[in-house]
């Protein structure tokens, strides 16, 4: 029943990632990877409840099974926090036996864990087996077998010690995932042989981490096979069952690691690998620190060959970076000089454009004033024929031409049309003049004639036939003028009508 209902938890807490089967089995991984931080928050839940459970407990032996509990939930997680816990099992165990073997137990573990071998053997040969129940059993023969098997390169003496632990163990607690695989070890040791897959096969998992280790002993039995595939296979599910777990000091991501960079996948194996090294920092898991960092120096040695191989194409790609950014920048600063060239078109252009207008609708308001005059003029021209006879007319033809006045008129409307588009033209251009010879206008919002033949510059046209021709006045009279303007300029050099004309 227990184990019916640890099934049903586990499905509502994998939910619909559970469900997507066709991903290969490094997909699953990096999908579990992704969701680290959520199996993480939820193993923080079940440890603060078991926090509370332990603080709230009144009596040493509930406060001892409390800080037990901890102790199990820490062994994975974090060395440090699993060895605080066990020292106070130790003060909360009293006379009890049962209580008193796993306390030791579990101390001589942790020492274990923390590379503390001498220390850990002397706990351990101190712990009384005369109560050990059959839990006691599991935790003390684990921490005897790997406590000797540690030493057995130094201490070839200890291969028996590791045999009868195992024996003991296998005879009592045979469909145990962790007493069946160390059974097949010491069986193959001794030259026995052994179908260590049958016999996990034939184990009874009562917890996530029994499935974790589960997985990992089959991937070990695969691998002693040579058959590296589904090995690789067992390690990636056992991986993903210590990460839903949230457990840090684990073995599987770490012989995965080391199976995908005997495969080439180099940059995978050294994910994995940084990961496995962090997760054993977090967990101060100091046994497996030489491990770890010797695999990845050795990853990290592949890498730099692969990068030592590949340096001329990176240099190559590099130079053609560096010459596309090149070729880039220089077509962003023409197209930057491009875009304000036609930004300074565009304004002269609307400058033309506005000059155009507004002198358009002065010259037809002027034209009809000047043929509206020219009609009157004929008019009073007939009426003096009848009136006083041709005589008459030759004398009113021998008076100034009423096109004096009118040419005058024009001048006045250019200047007033011209300023009131550029009402600054005097001041700038005044400042390209020399001291002393600047220019003013002979009364407001009217030009003088060298400010009118700058005005007519400005507005585009700049040969001299055709500025005599608008002021009514010499080419050489223009010529003259022009010629006195430019030599009393800052711009003698011939770049006078350019700058006047930008203004």
């Amino acid at each position: 029943m227990k184990k019916f209902c640890f099934c049903i938890f586990f499905v509502l807490l994998l939910g619909s990632g559970c469900a997507k089967r066709q991903m290969s089995y490094l997909d699953t991984l990096d999908q579990t990877i992704g969701q680290k931080a959520y199996y993480d928050a939820i193993y923080h839940a079940r440890l603060d409840s078991l926090r509370l459970r332990y603080l709230a407990a009144g009596e040493d032996s509930a406060r001892w099974e409390a800080a037990y509990q901890l102790e199990k939930i820490f062994f994975y997680h974090d060395v440090d926090s699993c060895h605080s816990y066990v020292r106070r099992m130790l003060a909360l165990q009293g006379e009890d036996g049962r209580r008193k073997s796993i306390s030791g137990s579990c101390y001589a573990n942790i020492l274990y864990k923390m590379d503390s071998l001498a220390a850990a053997q002397e706990v351990f040969e101190r712990i009384d087996t005369s109560q050990l129940t059959l839990e006691g059993l599991r935790t003390y023969s684990y921490a005897g077998y790997h406590i000797y098997r540690k030493q057995l390169p130094t201490h070839p003496g200890y291969i028996a010690q590791c045999r009868n632990i195992i024996d003991r163990w296998w005879q009592s607690d045979s469909t145990n995932i962790e007493c069946a695989y160390y059974h097949s070890e010491e069986m193959r040791r001794s030259g026995t042989p052994v179908d260590g897959i049958r016999d996990l096969n034939a184990c009874v998992l009562t917890s996530p981490n029994d499935t974790a280790k589960a997985y990992y002993f089959f991937a070990k039995e695969y691998l002693e096979r040579e058959k590296v595939e589904q090995a690789a296979r067992y390690f990636a599910s056992s991986a993903v069952w210590d990460l839903r777990v949230s457990a840090k000091a684990y073995n599987s991501l770490y012989e995965l690691a080391r199976i995908l960079f005997k495969k080439g996948d180099i940059q995978r194996a050294d994910r994995y690998m940084r990961m496995t090294l962090e997760d054993a920092e977090s967990s101060h898991y100091a046994l497996r620190y030489d491990d770890i960092v010797l695999s990845e120096f050795e990853i990290m040695n592949v890498l730099l060959s692969q990068h030592e191989r590949n340096r001329w194409n990176y240099l190559v790609t590099i130079v053609a970076i560096t010459l596309m950014l090149v070729v880039a920048i220089v077509l962003l600063m023409l197209l930057g000089r491009y875009s304000k060239q036609l930004s300074i078109s565009t304004s002269k252009l609307n400058e033309v454009s506005k000059i155009k207008d507004s002198f358009l609708a002065n010259y037809m308001e002027k034209c009809v004033d000047y043929l509206n005059k020219v009609d009157e003029y004929r008019s009073s021209l007939r009426h003096t024929a009848k009136q006083n006879g041709p005589e008459a007319i030759m004398a009113m033809l021998r008076k100034p031409s009423f096109a004096t006045g009118e040419f005058h008129e024009l001048l006045n409307s250019l200047d007033t049309t011209f300023l009131g588009i550029f009402p600054d033209f005097v001041d700038k251009v005044n400042e390209h003049m020399q001291e002393g010879y600047k220019l003013e206008m002979p009364s407001k919002g009217e030009l003088s004639t060298e400010l009118r033949i700058l005005a007519i510059i400005k507005m585009g046209i700049s040969k001299r036939q055709k500025i005599a021709k608008i002021l009514n006045m010499s080419v050489t009279t223009v010529y003259s003028y022009h010629c006195n303007l430019q030599k009393h300029s800052l711009h003698p050099d011939g770049s006078f009508d350019k700058v006047i004309a930008g203004l």
